[in-house]
């Protein structure tokens, strides 16, 4: 009889402390551990359903279950809280925190004040340019303990081409082939240079232009890559994608590229380094233009492209017939001239030998 009322008594009083816990407010400026020699907890997340029955199973060991069901409520509690910043925004997963961060954003704003009013790196004097890749290569070293960019899903984005400079081993312009040398800028004036990262694991660039300065078109490169190491990946593209007169042909040979991307601040900067020593400056392209690059990129090969082009060279060998036949035969030489200047930019798609890859060779 006495120890039926001894058990009576244990299950009343744990039922009280249940009781006290469970109209207790939730907010509280510190959480406190648990005490043992008190059954009490300072800090409960949540009311205990526990029974009496199951009180009276736990017995004396109920305040180490309380103590526990606590532990891992405050765990899971702090497990999730730390992949939050500063203002309750979710942390970037991929990036680490760097120790000389005022000097990164320093020479971040430094880079893209710099690449400005130089049409992507083309127009800048020698002396600049070793400025800017000074400041490029310092950012580079200094972000070279930081979680590979490619980890982080803001990379997936539509960028556009700040700033290229050729590396000792490079023939031709890094960005934009053949479309962005002397000849082709003088034939082709360049409008912009863009490129997007999409999931699962694609690229696209994309050169836009006015031919003579009057007719808009555009020259596209659609690909996959793959990672070759942490920072790395090689990009297997497939035939150039040129739009003149709003019809869109195919034609040249595939190309690959290995890219690095030694430095990603999302939001703010991307920097890319090529196989040859290239070096890139990529900005996220403004939501105003956003929609149009995106649907410049996106045009899609037509058969019937070449049937307008085939007309349209007709109609055009016919006015040169009938300006020959007027002014003599200085037109039509100038004519001749001028269409194999056009065929030197646009031989191979523009691209450039040492990208291109051989006939046969599997995408």
């Amino acid at each position: 009889e006495r120890e039926r009322e001894r058990e009576r008594r244990e299950t009343r009083d744990a039922m009280l402390g249940v009781t006290t816990t469970t109209r207790s407010t939730f907010s509280t400026s510190a959480v406190s551990p648990c005490s043992s020699s008190s059954g009490r907890l300072a800090f409960r997340p949540r009311a205990s359903s526990t029974s009496s029955k199951d009180v009276k199973r736990l017995g004396g060991n109920h305040s180490r279950w309380r103590c526990a069901q606590s532990s891992i409520s405050i765990s899971s509690i702090s497990a999730s809280s730390s992949s939050f910043g500063r203002g309750g925004g979710k942390r970037n997963v991929g990036v680490s925190v760097l120790q000389n961060e005022g000097e990164v954003n320093e020479l971040i704003e430094k880079i893209l004040e710099d690449v400005k009013g130089t049409n992507a790196g083309a127009t800048v004097q020698v002396a600049k340019r070793e400025v800017i890749d000074g400041n490029i290569n310092r950012l580079i070293e200094l972000s070279r303990k930081q979680t590979s960019g490619l980890e982080n899903q803001a990379i997936f984005n539509v960028y556009s081409v700040a700033y290229s400079s050729p590396g000792p081993l490079q023939k031709g312009a890094p960005a934009g082939g053949r479309f962005r040398g002397r000849l082709g800028q003088m034939l082709f004036r360049t409008t912009g240079l863009y490129q997007a990262i999409a999931r699962p694991n694609q690229v696209k660039n994309l050169v836009t232009f006015n031919c003579f300065g009057i007719v808009p078109g555009s020259v596209g490169l659609i690909g996959t890559f793959v990672k070759v190491s942490s920072k790395t990946v090689k990009v297997l593209f497939e035939r150039p994608r040129f739009t003149f007169l709003g019809m869109t042909f195919a034609f040249g040979p595939r190309s690959s590229v290995e890219l690095e991307t030694p430095a990603f601040y999302a939001q703010k900067i991307r920097i890319g380094r090529g196989s040859l020593g290239s070096l890139f400056v990529f900005s996220a392209v403004p939501s105003s233009r956003l929609e149009k690059v995106r649907e410049e990129m996106d045009r899609v090969p037509k058969k019937r492209a070449w049937l307008f082009l085939g007309l349209f060279f007709s109609i055009l060998g016919c006015f040169l017939y009938f300006l020959q036949r007027k002014f003599g035969s200085s037109v039509l030489l100038v004519s001749c001239a001028l269409a194999l200047l056009l065929g030197s930019v646009l031989r191979g798609g523009g691209i450039e030998d040492e990208y291109a890859e051989p006939e046969g060779a599997s995408n």
